[in-house]
């Protein structure tokens, strides 16, 4: 199963459960590698929402470090940038 299919599935099984009586309240990073498409990130919340993203936070800092990671953050970074740019959130 790729990342892109297994993300359109919990996709489809929160809005599924969306209207029922015992829906899931959650919101998520689905990440994945495929020798086809390569790494993946996806966002899905709990209405079903589906977003695939270049970079993504999540939780108590997720609103400060998204204002770094939109600044900061380029296509063309290799791992030692990355792992940089992340500590640089971590610091700050």
């Amino acid at each position: 199963l790729s990342p892109s299919a297994a993300a359109y599935f919990v996709r489809a099984q929160i809005a599924e459960f969306l209207r029922s009586r015992t829906p899931y309240q959650v919101n998520m990073l689905l990440a994945g590698h495929d020798e086809i498409e390569g790494p993946s990130l996806f966002f899905i919340d709990y209405l079903g929402t589906l977003a695939k993203m270049p970079f993504a936070v999540h939780g108590y800092a997720a609103s400060f470090s998204f204002g770094l990671l939109d600044k900061h953050y380029r296509p063309d970074m290799n791992e030692q940038q990355g792992v940089e740019l992340l500590q640089f959130c971590i610091n700050e």
